[in-house]
């Protein structure tokens, strides 16, 4: 998850607490951590062991594109060069528990720094699929977010929203749960996903209303690249707590 993301869903929860009543409720609700970090913290997974997942989930994808059998009926003359390299594309289908996406993904995201590992300041991600939806996130200590060389701007902006709400000794979880589609090789949640700060969740309507933005500009920070070696992505299925990718070879 970049910075740029958390900042930007940070700000958000922040301007909403901050027209709120109540607001050391909120603030709890905030500041809950999921089950799944606090219970983890006696034996974390490095990135180290996350990046290896990574590439055997990748592996994974190859081998399945080498068993899937040729989109075309393969004839007598079909074994010649010159029709193996005119043959379309094959249909590829590949079914990834939560714990492989969730790897996945951080492979993703890390490639895009040029292959250096999530800020130190995340402290944990995971991804878990449910019935016919996604629900992917961070959770991230505030205090070294504010000291991880954000530009000025950037920690103009933190500053304000941790004066708005007290949590710059918290680590705070960042997520967003929907049912994303694929579009030019990233996950596009649409504007029925639901942004998750703590316990709390807000529409992305409700988030660009009070921010001031379009719902098109929250969406863009939810992206996730999902850009595979081997195989374009055209399609994603949730089904059985497994996340169905369909897309053709190439």
């Amino acid at each position: 998850m970049k910075k740029s993301s958390i900042l930007f869903l940070l700000l958000s929860t922040g301007i909403v607490m901050g027209t709120a009543t109540g607001v050391y409720y909120f603030w709890r609700q905030l500041t809950h951590l999921p089950e799944w970090y606090t219970q983890g913290q006696s034996n974390p997974r490095t990135y180290a062991q996350i990046q290896k997942s990574g590439a055997a989930v990748e592996k994974k994808i190859e081998s399945q594109i080498q068993a899937s059998p040729s989109s075309t009926n393969v004839g007598s003359a079909a074994n010649s060069p010159t029709d193996e390299l005119s043959s379309p594309s094959k249909n590829v289908q590949v079914a990834l528990n939560s714990q492989e996406l969730n790897d996945l993904l951080v492979t993703k995201i890390t490639e895009k720094s040029g292959g250096q590992p999530l800020p130190s300041s995340v402290k944990g991600f995971h991804t878990s699929v449910k019935n016919d939806k996604m629900k992917t996130g961070a959770v991230v200590d505030v205090k070294e977010l504010q000291n991880s060389g954000l530009g000025a701007q950037q920690q103009a902006l933190l500053t304000e929203i941790t004066q708005k709400v007290p949590m710059n000794d918290r680590k705070v979880y960042i997520g967003v749960e929907g049912k994303p589609e694929i579009q030019n090789g990233k996950l596009r949640f649409d504007q029925n996903a639901k942004i998750q700060v703590g316990d709390m969740s807000f529409t992305i309507a409700e988030v660009a209303n009070r921010l001031g933005v379009a719902p098109e500009k929250v969406q863009d920070q939810l992206n996730l690249e999902l850009k595979l070696r081997g195989l374009t992505v055209k399609d994603i299925d949730f089904q059985d707590g497994n996340a169905i990718l369909r897309g053709a070879a190439r």
